[in-house]
């Protein structure tokens, strides 16, 4: 059981909020702390008498108790000093629970301050404060973890702020737009946010490498702090910010944390190569970006980009935007398995010029001969030749070709790579991406990074010759990793899943609500006429309206979140029930069966016969 705090005194405010299109709910923040275990208590003291001044005592009033969209507004309670310093004791105890900031039924964050959380901070004898949330998985967005450096003058502001920014997520989610990977949430303050005049808002992040008993189950963001001045780097390439302040505070490949009033580390866009492949100014274009690209640098000044076959309908995107003389293109993430080392760019104080340097994880195998670059810029600037040495990679060969004539010439560029070739050449290359055939031209080095000497001078190295190829790979699927069944704690990993943004069934006390459907395995034919989502919209209908006559003994079980299982073949039609790893019982099982199984045998008997199997998972939560 944790510790519950409400979040009044923390914000000052009692307001009333919406939930969903058609439901109006009370949102209030009722009664707040200043955490920090060096706070004076004249302090405290002080805080105390301000919350007892602006709090009433502790009542709730209900205009029409029998109207259930009728808001509820809640006061808070009076808090004395006394009562103050104990939070405070809880936050940094560490025999103490997590505090909870329940900002309304459905949602609530997790804070506590923590010095054995293995991070920058901690490892520079600082402790680390975290606030992770719980409940945004019910509208179908990620959890969101927050983690600061405590070093605060003023925690209330920083309470105050965090817990308003989260709740307008939660509203921003509830209308149909979402914080995602690499998304941002701004904050819609004109002075300070969290005690920063400077403060941006957030850039969020997906890691599902570091796991934490604080931390919500799977799937979640990381979200760190921005400066006013970094935002257009991180609305037009969030990916080098997140590595530049990795890179700032050593922490491979990005921080998880966020240190508060820090410099901003990008404040200038006129002196980079994003200036001509981004609109810094009114964001009509930006670089495009491919999820599970892969571009490496050989420590011999070979390039290596990889292409997952399941993106060819970004890579056909990117080739109709670009322009007949050049095509760019980035990744989303870093592929740790290959690359423990990165290029980044930092942008030098004295003359605002972008410099390339190598990254390095604290593990780095000295061996591993590939570096991570954040993209790749090609264009037609050379003159075509007769004989341009580049072609379709042929498989057989190994892709081996001559030396003689090369026209073209690759180097770093900041943190990506630019290779130049002629236009018939970049015709080629065209050509067999949109095919998606592999494709190699050999290319004249110029100046590849290959090494970093201790005092953190970058080592450039010349090669007379090097290939440049572009190859197809299997599917991309990082996805959901971490995520688990609710049913039996099945792993998610590899598998799609699409986000429904609002379904469910009313009672007058809870919702049942549809928030992900996951394609464990889905394989149709082309000429398959059968609809998979139709069907998953059928079984939620059903699944909502069997089970909604008993909510309040769903509730009981603590079944809170719930999964739903169906396989459909010729030969096989079943599903599945269950939360918390295991079936639900056989009440639950016995008024799901009139409502199920007509719908899994009708849908078996439309199936085609040369049809492979069939199985979705669709997940559900209970909302109050």
């Amino acid at each position: 059981m944790c510790a519950s705090v409400s979040a009044a005194a923390a914000t000052g405010i009692n307001s009333v909020g919406r939930q969903g299109s058609e439901h109006k709910k009370s949102v209030t923040f009722d009664d707040g702390i200043k955490p920090g275990d060096q706070v004076p208590t004249s302090t405290v003291a002080a805080a105390a008498t301000v919350a007892t001044n602006n709090i009433l005592s502790a009542h709730k009033t209900r205009t029409n108790e029998n109207d259930p969209n009728q808001a509820t507004l809640f006061k808070s309670e009076t808090l004395t000093s006394e009562e103050l310093e104990d939070r405070i004791r809880r936050l940094t105890d560490e025999n103490e629970p997590p505090v909870e900031f329940r900002i309304h039924s459905n949602l609530m964050v997790m804070s506590k301050i923590v010095d054995n959380f293995d991070c920058y901070l901690t490892r520079n004898t600082k402790r680390c404060w975290i606030f992770s949330t719980r409940g945004l998985c019910t509208i179908a967005q990620d959890e969101l973890i927050f983690i600061f450096d405590d070093n605060l003058t003023d925690a209330n502001e920083l309470i105050s702020d965090i817990l308003n920014h989260i709740h307008q997520i939660y509203e921003d989610a509830t209308r149909g737009s979402f914080v995602r990977h690499l998304g941002l949430s701004l904050s819609s303050k004109s002075s300070t946010f969290l005690t920063s005049s400077t403060t941006a808002g957030f850039l969020y992040f997906a890691d599902s490498t570091v796991s934490y008993s604080l931390f919500p189950d799977a799937p979640y963001l990381f979200g760190i702090l921005i400066d006013r001045l970094e935002l257009p780097t991180a609305q037009c390439f969030p990916l080098r910010l997140l590595l530049r302040l990795g890179y700032e505070y050593q922490s491979y490949p990005w921080p998880l944390f966020s240190i508060i009033n820090r410099d901003a580390i990008f404040s200038d866009t006129q002196h980079t190569i994003m200036s001509l492949l981004c609109d810094f100014r009114s964001f009509t274009y930006v670089l495009p970006t491919i999820r599970g690209l892969i571009i490496s640098v050989g420590t011999q000044g070979s390039v290596s980009v990889r292409i997952p076959r399941n993106r060819h309908d970004d890579i056909l995107k990117s080739l109709d935007q670009s322009s007949p003389h050049a095509l760019s293109f980035g990744i989303m993430n870093v592929n740790r398995q290959i690359h423990s080392k990165h290029l980044v760019t930092i942008q030098n104080c004295a003359d605002q010029q972008y410099e390339t340097r190598i990254f390095s994880s604290a593990d780095c195998n000295n061996e591993q001969i590939m570096i991570g670059a954040n993209f790749l810029v090609i264009n037609a600037s050379l003159r075509s030749r007769d004989s341009p040495s580049s072609s379709p990679l042929d498989t057989q060969t190994g892709g081996s070709f001559s030396s003689n004539n090369l026209n073209a010439k690759v180097n770093s560029i900041e943190d990506g790579i630019m290779l130049q070739i002629d236009g018939d050449a970049l015709k080629v290359l065209k050509q067999c991406l949109r095919e998606r055939k592999d494709y190699a031209i050999l290319a004249k080095a110029r100046a590849i990074v290959t090494d970093e000497q201790k005092d953190g001078n970058v080592v450039k190295r010349s090669s007379s010759e090097q290939l440049v190829e572009f190859i197809w790979i299997d599917e991309d699927n990082d996805v959901n990793r971490g995520v688990r069944s609710p049913i039996d704690h099945f792993p998610m990993d590899g598998i799609r899943n699409s986000r429904i943004h609002y379904a469910g069934q009313r009672s007058p006390l809870f919702r049942i609500r549809w928030t992900d459907l996951f394609f464990i395995e889905c394989h149709l034919n082309n000429n398959e006429s059968f609809d998979p989502t139709r069907l998953a919209d059928s079984l939620a209908k059903a699944f909502t309206q069997a089970l909604t006559p008993f909510i309040d003994m769903l509730v009981e079980a603590k079944y809170r979140k719930l999964g739903l299982r169906v396989t459909i073949d010729r030969e096989n039609a079943s599903y599945l029930a269950g939360s918390n790893g295991e079936q639900l019982s056989p009440f639950f099982l016995s008024q799901l069966d009139d409502h199920m199984i007509p719908i899994v045998m009708k849908a078996s008997d439309n199936i085609s016969r040369s049809a492979p199997t069939l199985v979705l998972e669709l997940v559900f939560y209970l909302i109050d």
